[in-house]
């Protein structure tokens, strides 16, 4: 009876029982740096679209809690990221025009303008409480009526239109952008903004939509103004970074990657040079005529890796992204009263988004989901209200009565509110299983998404901590129920062994251990990006060149090869490193696209660590024709000590005086084939297999001819089996996932 009571009372997705699933490994004493960054940077991904001075915060009625903005921003940890309002304020509705200088703003009357608004931030706890929260945040100008198209201010005037040598066309547009900037910040006022986007969504802006008639000739001009707007801004502000183009839609496979050309790559070509950042939006679409058009997954990945690798291409560097909006449009809902299905929807697209940008900080300059504070700006003409806010009027949806309230977007935060610390070593054996590990004094978390859209049972494996005393697991789970975010928290003494991922869902684990972590290991990431990119895929083998590559004595590697072609055309190119066939796996990350024209993703590949040198000879041969292989680059790990990866702590045999040594099996995850690089030279070899129960499910001999064999273990069903291997008088146990 006990026993059928603690079941019932456990949350459903804590389990302690042994089933084949998903393999997670945490190695909390290997430092995990990533191009020599190791820190989780919260200021970096945890912050809000909102300014320091916003009304938002403060006005429009009483807010439960009171101080909201305390509650909020200090209580979560949360920082504060954009703003688009006040440089669009003041040029539309208050600054004159220079009456010497036509389409010129009047300096002087700027500079007075600045006096009065940087005297209005000293003294007013609403504002000085919080500098420590707007350390790195973005100014970005809008469309209308920075874009010199002959719109007329509120104040009756337009900017400049004039395209000359000594007045290029957009000056005077940049010319208010740099005297802005240099005026209205610092000196007894909140800090000058670290990111200056030139413009916000541009073509989407001026053209009412993504195929409205656009020409080559206007996103050229577009362009040009760039140019323009950097070269004045940094004449009078050196130290901001400037960059764009702030695209809205970056489909860059979109008509046989014809937008690629005709907008990125163009505008790296004309502009490049005068950026300092790259500049984009990303936005799932789950519900549009009938159609799922997701970006998370590998959409996301593959989207990045091109901007990455063509900036490594035509600059020698990677230049940082900024992803200054990210979350989700529920156009189904779009005109709809606030609703805790619509959050749902982005809040499984906050996070997933946040994940993969967390994966690769030594190239995220700052990503920011778009959620906004009240946003009565917004409110539709049917009175429906935005559908990215915080918070919301307490009488929602049925009316706007009663206190400001949070909206269940604050989850986003709730969820992410006490991560913190240096990152670890962490590994999935799915990669619809986005992972994270940090450690922060004596606490570990380690964070889980899920991709898919069914539930996952997830194999918690966490090492490194020996000696150390667990006290306390917290658990945070978030999850949808019938279209509707739960928030579940749950407090344990011990640490499970497994737990389950419902549908689209995220978990934070935190343990609590008696003492500091320490953290004596480290694993080096470096990424490598092949000598070319962006290739059309014709039916023949290519090859790719990786030089310079620095290898350990232990390590891993990844390589990932970004493609987009029809749904109908093969993801399973054969791919060879230095001449070795290596198994492409057949999962991507989340979803395949099936409701898009075609795919466009990553294949993420495990390259045996002992093929890899200095310098490397990757080849790719798909057996098709159609689409284009869009970047390829290889994730490089190396390691200070082995890390043994799926592996049991104890043998599954009686046998006690096991020998490590050097042998190999990949690739881990299989289909079914494997290769086991023996390490030395040997005869004959048993091989075992056994259930993780420790039930024995094959068996046979095997007479290797060469030092690396494969061996077929199709028979076997999907989940985890530990393979014993008896050779030369010892025996090397391996754990291996079939999937």
């Amino acid at each position: 009876m006990k026993q059928f009571l603690l079941f019932i009372i456990l949350p459903l997705w804590v389990t302690n029982s042994y089933a084949q699933n998903i393999g997670i490994e945490v190695n909390v004493n290997v430092e995990h740096r990533q191009g020599g960054k190791a820190e989780f940077e919260r200021e970096k991904y945890i912050g809000i679209h909102a300014g320091i001075r916003e009304n938002d915060w403060t006005k429009y009625g009483d807010a439960n809690p009171l101080d909201i903005k305390n509650d909020f921003l200090n209580e979560r940890n949360v920082f504060l990221g954009r703003n688009t309002g006040t440089i669009t304020w003041n040029i539309n509705s208050v600054l004159k025009e220079d009456a010497n200088r036509p389409g010129f703003v009047d300096l002087d009357h700027l500079r007075t303008e600045a006096t009065r608004y940087r005297n209005q931030f000293s003294g007013n706890a609403d504002f000085v409480n919080y500098i420590d929260r707007n350390n790195d945040f973005i100014l970005a100008a809008q469309h209308h009526p920075f874009y010199p198209d002959g719109k007329l201010t509120n104040k009756g005037w337009a900017l400049s239109q004039n395209d000359t040598e000594d007045e290029p066309f957009g000056t005077a547009s940049g010319e208010y952008c740099a005297h802005f900037i240099k005026e209205f910040y610092d000196n007894g006022s909140e800090q000058t903004p670290k990111y200056f986007e030139v413009i916000n969504e541009p073509i989407y802006g001026q053209f009412g939509c993504e195929d409205c008639g656009e020409t080559d000739e206007a996103i050229e001009e577009i362009f040009k103004y760039h140019n323009s707007v950097a070269t004045e801004v940094k004449k009078v502000n050196p130290s901001v970074m400037v960059g764009g183009f702030t695209t809205a839609f970056p489909n860059f496979d979109y008509d046989n990657f014809q937008r690629w050309e005709k907008r990125w790559n163009k505008f790296m070509d004309m502009c490049g040079e005068n950026m300092d950042f790259w500049s984009i939006h990303l936005y799932d679409w789950p519900e549009i005529r009938n159609k799922r058009l997701m970006r998370r997954g590998s959409r996301v990945e593959a989207t990045l890796d091109m901007i990455e690798h063509a900036s490594k291409d035509k600059f020698g560097v990677v230049k940082p992204i900024l992803v200054s909006e990210y979350g989700c449009q529920v156009h189904t809902l779009i005109n709809k009263t606030w609703s805790r299905e619509r959050d749902w929807h982005l809040l499984r697209s906050y996070i997933s988004m946040a994940m993969t940008f967390m994966d690769r900080p030594q190239h995220i300059a700052k990503a920011l989901p778009f959620i906004v504070v009240k946003a009565t700006w917004g409110t539709q003409s049917n009175g429906s209200p935005y559908n990215t806010r915080l918070l919301r009027k307490e009488g929602e949806p049925e009316s706007s009565d009663g206190d400001w309230i949070y909206t269940e977007l604050v989850r986003f935060y709730d969820f992410w509110k006490d991560v913190n610390g240096t990152k670890v070593d962490i590994t999935t054996s799915n990669v619809d299983i986005q992972t994270l590990a940090t450690v922060d004094g004596n606490r570990v978390y380690v964070v889980l998404n899920n991709l898919n859209r069914n539930s996952e049972t997830i194999d918690l494996n966490i090492k490194g901590y020996e000696g150390n005393n667990l006290q306390s697991v917290n658990i945070k789970h978030l999850f949808g129920r019938d279209g509707i975010p739960v928030f579940d928290q749950k407090t344990q003494t011990t640490a499970p062994t497994e737990v389950t991922l419902f549908s689209e869902s995220a978990m934070v684990l935190e343990y609590v251990f008696e003492n500091d972590i320490l953290i004596d290991e480290t694993s080096e990431e470096t990424k490598y990006y092949a000598n070319r990119y962006y290739l059309p895929i014709n039916g023949t083998e290519e090859a790719f060149e990786f030089s310079d590559v620095n290898t350990a004595e232990f390590g891993e590697a990844v390589l990932r090869i970004g493609i987009g072609r029809g749904h109908q055309l093969s993801k399973q190119p054969v791919v060879k490193v230095n001449g070795t066939q290596v198994a492409v796996p057949t999962n991507v990350r989340g979803e395949l696209q099936e409701d898009r024209d075609g795919f466009f993703g990553v294949l993420e590949i495990p390259v045996p660590y002992e093929l890899l040198s200095e310098n490397n000879t990757v080849t790719v041969n798909f057996p098709d024709t159609g689409g284009h292989i869009s970047s390829i680059n290889m994730r490089v790990y190396n390691f200070s000590s082995e890390i043994k990866r799926f592996e049991d702590d104890k043998p599954i045999t009686s046998i006690d005086d096991i020998k490590r040594d050097n042998l190999k099996v990949y690739p881990n995850p299989t289909k079914g084939q494997i290769k086991v690089y023996w390490g030395e030279q040997t005869k004959e070899v048993k091989l075992s297999i056994y259930s993780l129960q420790g039930q024995l499910v094959d068996s046979k001999l095997i007479q290797p001819s060469a030092l690396t064999n494969t061996i077929n273990l199709e028979q076997l069903e999907a989940g985890f089996y530990l393979l014993s291997f008896e050779f030369n008088g010892k025996v090397i146990n391996k754990k291996l996932f079939i999937e």
